[in-house]
């Protein structure tokens, strides 16, 4: 199948984005929110801008990364698994549909200006309309709706301007009556107002240069729209005292009136009624594709994924997004409307903002986003932070968000979904997996994709590379030195998302090949057989630990990757798995040194000694090399300590069948003076950590420190 052309520029995507926000959010919400806030309204809107930012930068990179996943939805389920995805999936859906309903309430208010018909049956017949012309598949000529923008952006400036000239400076004093709770807690209210801005994520597939011009769209179209809600909402109340506008439905009707007379409020009612209707439409067209894909994902009855043979639409998906917009349209007023889906947007921009962090901290293999957000993690930080403080102010509306939302994608996980898909999220592959340990080895090399490895016989040493490495050759060299002379197994991994197809994947890169051959010689060279395998998998972990298991291997050598900070995934990608393996795991970090004439072997008077000690003795055997075992003592004792520990150390050598050296070092901290006495040596030998603290985890320990800090290459064995 072809993908989709990239056709849209910078241009489009600033107009499309600004199609998604423009509408309801200053056509109808003023007049909800103003009397909580009085003349300072501007900021209110000033203040959720500054909150939806750290979502936009971040919903920049996930789209990057994803360029055709299809939305939010994809993003989190990959990110949180099915669970959070199905969750998420049905948010996402609701907050399209209250917004199309919010934009349908407004709509009835404004053309009661035009015509004197009642609010409520006009908005649900004009649902009735909206539905059934999605059906038919009419539902494309929303594509009307840039054209549409553009007339209300140009009309809304004019009349901004106009206003400037009949403002009264009474009406904006005092600026906060209500105080400044109140101003927040507009915020949260008008949060909805934003909710579009990075809807033009989801076709990131048709647009050139989107590692360009998608966050360049998002991030104008933000900074044009913010600049839009904070001009009008400040002529608006310059020129209406809040009090007058507060609970109007149509307040740029009032304000076209007294700045234009009669003719100027009808067409400006015109705009805000063509505005909101092809809002109203684009947002039931966008809301009944999340149970579309949802359903293709089986968490949801695969009626939904069904296409009308006759229509070419999903019938049953838009039937269902009609039937919730009329219950929402006939149960709950205006103000409860925009607040719940202004929670919802909340609770999904701060998902975005965790998804970003998760993603990037895990060194999630197959996360390659084009662009990265700016000043991380700092900025998805105060996105999460903000986001939580806005919804504590809406009181109990948050309480109803999370039960309309989260009980129901529970219920419907735990009773349907869960029995139709398998898949993780990276949460589930990179955090605890005691199903590697419990679970039996699966016997379908098809899962994994392991076809490539003679599993018929045994390889004393496995090197994993994860496509990252900066020394290949010598992290093959060091288990060519671990292997005795034995063939050893280099598996190169590449890891996808899970719902990407392994069989996608039946052509060598040209990096594979070069490694290869690579490989190969190194092998001949050596004279020791070195087998080279590409692996494809969704599951680093599992595809590791079965590698490991089926070769009934000794030694597992990866590259260190070093310490991210905050990371959840500490030296390697396998995470805490190393504790579970069958085999000994040799992390490597290699500073550029090739030739080892002098090996260090740090004590650090701990279980994994003898380990450590008895590697370095097979590879100064191997290297020809001196062996130095070094302690340090940062007691502050006297003489008498140094000869205690000079003791300990020698016994560490009675495995050893060379005949090293002692050094005992001294300091306040343990691996100061280590790191000092490493420019003196080729290559330290060190025990790892069998377990860390949870501070270690997030700051780095004192292992971390040596392995990044040392002047000449570490291997860590455990």
């Amino acid at each position: 199948m072809k993908g989709l052309n990239r056709r849209l520029g910078l241009g489009a995507v600033i107009a499309i984005s600004m199609s998604a926000m423009l509408g309801s959010g200053i056509f109808v919400l003023p007049g909800i929110v103003v009397g909580q806030t009085g003349p300072g309204l501007w900021v209110t809107y000033l203040l959720s801008a500054l909150c939806v930012l750290p979502a936009a930068l971040s919903k920049s990179e996930l789209a990057t990364a994803m360029p055709s996943s299809g939305g939010t939805y994809v993003y989190l389920d990959r990110t949180f698994g099915p669970l959070v995805g199905t969750v998420a999936g049905l948010g996402l859906f609701l907050s399209l549909l209250l917004k199309s309903a919010f934009a349908l309430v407004g709509f009835g208010a404004y053309f009661y200006v035009l015509a004197q018909v009642p609010l409520l049956p006009l908005s649900l017949g004009l649902l009735g309309l909206i539905v059934f012309l999605n059906i038919l598949g009419v539902g494309k000529v929303s594509s009307a709706l840039v054209a549409v923008v553009m007339i209300s952006t140009v009309s809304m400036l004019a009349l901004s301007t106009a206003s400037l000239f009949t403002l009264d400076v009474a009406n904006i004093t005092p600026l906060f009556p209500e105080g400044l709770t109140g101003v927040f807690a507009s915020s949260a209210t008008v949060f909805v107002a934003f909710a579009g801005v990075t809807k033009v994520a989801a076709i990131a597939e048709e647009i050139r240069m989107p590692e360009k011009n998608l966050p360049r769209g998002i991030l104008i179209s933000l900074l044009l729209v913010t600049l839009i809600y904070v001009i009008v909402s400040f002529v608006l109340t310059a020129n209406i005292p809040y009090t007058e506008l507060q609970g109007s439905l149509k307040p740029i009707h009032m304000l076209a009136e007294k700045v234009g007379g009669h003719y100027l409020g009808i067409i400006l009612s015109v705009i805000a009624v063509l505005t909101m209707v092809s809002m109203a439409n684009a947002g039931i067209l966008a809301a009944s594709r999340f149970p579309f894909a949802m359903s293709r994902d089986n968490l949801l009855p695969a009626q939904f994924g069904q296409i009308s043979s006759k229509y070419m639409t999903p019938v049953w998906s838009i039937l269902l997004s009609g039937i919730i917009v009329f219950v929402i349209i006939i149960k709950l007023d205006v103000a409860k409307i925009a607040k719940l889906a202004s929670s919802f947007m909340i609770m999904i921009y701060m998902a975005e903002n965790i998804a970003v962090v998760i993603l990037r901290e895990t060194r999630t293999q197959w996360y390659k986003p084009a662009y990265r957000s700016w000043l991380y993690p700092w900025m998805q930080i105060f996105g999460i932070v903000s986001g939580f403080l806005l919804l504590t102010t809406m009181g109990g509306v948050v309480v109803t968000s999370l039960f309309s939302i989260a009980v129901p994608g529970v219920v419907l996980y735990m009773f349907y979904s869960r029995k139709r898909t398998d898949r993780k999220g990276v949460i589930g592959i990179k955090g605890v997996r005691r199903d590697l340990v419990e679970a039996p080895l699966i016997e379908s090399r098809d899962e994994l994709r392991l076809e490539a490895i003679d599993f018929s016989r045994d390889s004393p040493v496995v090197v994993a590379m994860f496509g990252k490495e900066r020394s290949p050759e010598m992290l093959v060299e060091l288990g060519v030195a671990f292997c005795k002379g034995e063939v050893i197994e280099v598996a190169h991994l590449t890891e996808v998302p899970e719902q990407t197809s392994l069989n996608d994947f039946w052509r060598e890169p040209a990096v594979v090949k070069s490694l290869r051959r690579r490989m190969q010689a190194l092998g001949k060279y050596r004279s020791v057989g070195i087998k080279f395998d590409p692996v494809v998998s969704h599951d680093i972990y599992k595809t590791v630990f079965e590698i490991s298991q089926r070769l009934h291997c000794r030694w597992l050598i990866t590259e260190w990757g070093g310490h991210t900070r905050f990371a959840f995934t500490i030296h390697n990608p396998m995470g805490w798995l190393k504790n579970h393996l069958s085999c000994h795991h040799a992390v490597f970090n290699d500073k550029g040194v090739r030739y080892i004439r002098k090996i260090m072997v740090v004590i650090q008077f701990s279980d994994n000694d003898t380990l450590a000690v008895d590697t370095a003795d097979h590879l100064a055997k191997v290297y020809g090399a001196d062996l130095c075992l070094v302690a340090v003592n940062n007691s502050g004792e006297d003489e008498s300590v140094f000869k205690d520990d000079l003791e300990s150390l020698k016994s560490k050598c009675t495995i050893c069948d060379s005949k090293p050296s002692f050094l005992i070092l001294t300091g306040k901290s343990k691996m100061d003076p280590i790191i000092e006495a490493t420019a003196d040596y080729d290559l330290v030998v060190i025990g790892g950590l069998a377990k860390e603290d949870r501070l270690e985890r997030l700051f780095g320990s004192e292992h971390d420190k040596l392995m990044a800090q040392s002047a000449c290459s570490v291997v860590s064995v455990l």
